[in-house]
């Protein structure tokens, strides 16, 4: 009768989360929760990444378990290409708690080589020198960017967004808007993986990465917040009929 009702319990938080996710339009979400391997699982879709290099799994997250990053650009997670991630709109958000260094990458997505053959940057944040964050993007091969204000390169847990809905890219940080400029157009789109913590020529960060996640919509900043505060464990569209496993280590990862 227990194992019944739990599993009901689960089928039915499952279904919550699948509501959560599917009104949000959350397409993957890496939690970083594995605590070994070379593998950080994609809960929502399957579009697991790979680890390269030298990263060290850590207990001690935002939410759970996390990525440390070493600063060196042979060491990131790369997420091989699907036409999702060219979604236009698009939100993208992640938990960092990075050191003071030189130059740092949270995403990059335009290719695995530098310089970058054509300039189609869909989906790129990084770190300044000065250790705030920085959004770019191109619209007809013409360059667009936000420079942040808030220090986020100060050993503190930080979350980033951003939010792009199709006429305009807004920066969040700690849940807070942070800046805004119109996009110029559609942003160009390409077949490039996704590399978080580093991009090609040796940039890269310095620091612990947790609760990646992208999503098919413009999340209004209400929803950055409830995503930030809650975790996105919440939001991942988890189909209840035969993922059990899954909804139970969702279930687990919040406890």
């Amino acid at each position: 009768m227990k194992t019944t009702i739990l599993c009901l319990t689960i089928l039915i938080i499952g279904t919550v989360f699948s509501a959560h996710a599917a009104q949000l339009g959350l397409a993957s979400a890496w939690l970083f929760n594995e605590n070994g391997g070379k593998v950080v699982k994609d809960v929502v879709s399957g579009h697991d990444g790979d680890i390269k290099g030298n990263l060290k799994w850590v207990g001690d997250g935002k939410f759970g378990g996390a990525l440390e990053f070493p600063g060196k650009g042979d060491s990131y997670v790369r997420v091989d290409h699907d036409d999702v991630f060219n979604s236009d709109p698009y939100t993208f958000v992640s938990w960092v708690k990075l050191n003071a260094a030189s130059w740092q990458y949270v995403v990059w997505r335009n290719g695995d080589v530098w310089p970058e053959p054509e300039n189609v940057r869909h989906l790129d944040i990084w770190i300044h020198d000065a250790d705030y964050p920085v959004f770019m993007w191109h619209v007809k091969g013409q360059v667009g960017r936000i420079d942040g204000k808030t220090i986020v390169a100060d050993g503190q847990w930080h979350h980033i967004a951003k939010v792009y809905d199709g006429s305009k890219v807004q920066m969040f940080v700690d849940g807070k808007l942070e800046g805004e400029k119109a996009s110029g157009g559609k942003l160009d789109t390409s077949k490039s993986p996704i590399w978080i913590g580093a991009r090609p020529g040796n940039v890269a960060a310095t620091g612990l990465f947790d609760e990646v996640g992208f999503f098919t919509k413009a999340l209004t900043e209400a929803q950055v917040n409830d995503v930030m505060d809650t975790g996105l464990a919440d939001y991942a569209a988890v189909e209840a009929a035969g993922k059990a496993t899954t909804t139970w280590g969702l279930l687990k990862a919040k406890m």
